[in-house]
């Protein structure tokens, strides 16, 4: 009796250990996910400029990237090669300009996902370019080049975001104003159109679904040996101990909660493979306001890649927000 008394006592202790790093990871700097380390003289090249912007009474700073439109070329390639543990798939996408035959003017500002950086969303960003927007893509707190040391789950990244965007001329941000977010990304794209009354529309990329369920998904990922050994319990009571402390609201990190009130257009595409951010979690939010799109296939990192099938939904719905 004694004996499976201590080591009940010994089973939850480890859980209760279990849950408590699955906190501290969440609330610590994010390890960055690789990234070439030529990444910065490759957007030089490609005319995209990395600046600092400070917010002294949002006590920090972060880094960004922002480029103007590309407008002196006829042909673009965009090609990208993902290379897993057993499969090695390529993008590739040629555009001219009799299939764009005129280039927006507008500004889309390109928001980050959990463990990302604004380097990761720059493939992304040529496209926009190409199609005659303006890009800016600032880290997130707790990520790349921000001064802060804990993520901010997107509600808290709200404020650096909107403040970022009032600060830029206007030769540099022309509307119409756009705002891209993948995964938790798309979350804080949604909170800052909350914010704002001047978001023409919101393109989300493999939002982030309900976030417990996210985090645990992700940790299956990323983490597969860990997950193995830290049960989903104490991921899930990991991530209801880091929203309490930071005291953020479940319910703000839940595209069905915070979405429906936000009477801008949206489009939302998700792949039918992605256990993180499921094609069918997000179908039930289709409405007068809100398109949601299927991209076969995808894995979740590789959503803000783009490719014909991405474009055959992404450009005309820009060209019908004109």
């Amino acid at each position: 009796m004694y004996r499976k008394l201590c080591f009940g006592l010994f089973a939850v202790a480890l859980l209760q250990g279990c849950a408590t790093y699955v906190e501290h990871k969440l609330s610590s700097r994010v390890e960055p996910l690789g990234i070439p380390a030529n990444m910065p003289e490759v957007i030089a090249d490609l005319g995209g400029e990395q600046r600092q912007f400070c917010m002294p009474y949002l006590d920090g700073c972060t880094q960004y990237l922002y480029a103007p439109p590309i407008t002196d070329v006829n042909k673009r390639n965009f090609e990208f090669t993902a290379v897993g543990e057993n499969t090695t798939q390529e993008y590739k996408l040629s555009l001219n300009r009799q299939q764009i035959p005129e280039a927006r003017r507008g500004t889309m500002v390109m928001l980050h996902g959990y463990g990302g950086s604004k380097e990761t969303m720059f493939f992304l960003a040529e496209y926009y370019r190409f199609l005659g927007f303006h890009v800016v893509i600032p880290d997130l707190k707790g990520h790349g080049g921000s001064s802060h040391e804990q993520p901010g789950f997107a509600v808290d990244d709200v404020a650096m975001i909107t403040t970022l965007i009032n600060s830029l001329p206007a030769r540099e941000r022309p509307h119409p104003l756009f705002i891209t977010g993948f995964s938790m990304g798309a979350l804080a794209a949604v909170h800052v159109a909350r914010q704002r009354n001047d978001i023409s529309g919101l393109v989300l990329l493999a939002p982030m679904r309900q976030f417990e369920d996210a985090v645990y998904e992700v940790s299956k990922i990323t983490h597969e040996q860990t997950s193995k050994i830290v049960s989903e319990k104490s991921i899930r009571e990991g991530v209801q101990k880091t929203l309490m402390k930071r005291d953020i609201d479940p319910a703000t990190l839940d595209l069905h909660q915070v979405l429906p009130p936000v009477k801008v257009p949206t489009l939302i595409l998700a792949s039918n493979v992605d256990n993180v951010a499921p094609f069918e979690y997000f179908k039930t939010l289709e409405s007068r306001y809100v398109n949601v799109k299927e991209i076969p296939e995808r894995h979740h990192f590789l959503m803000a890649i783009i490719d014909p099938k991405m474009h055959e939904h992404l450009y005309p719905w820009l060209q019908r927000r004109r």
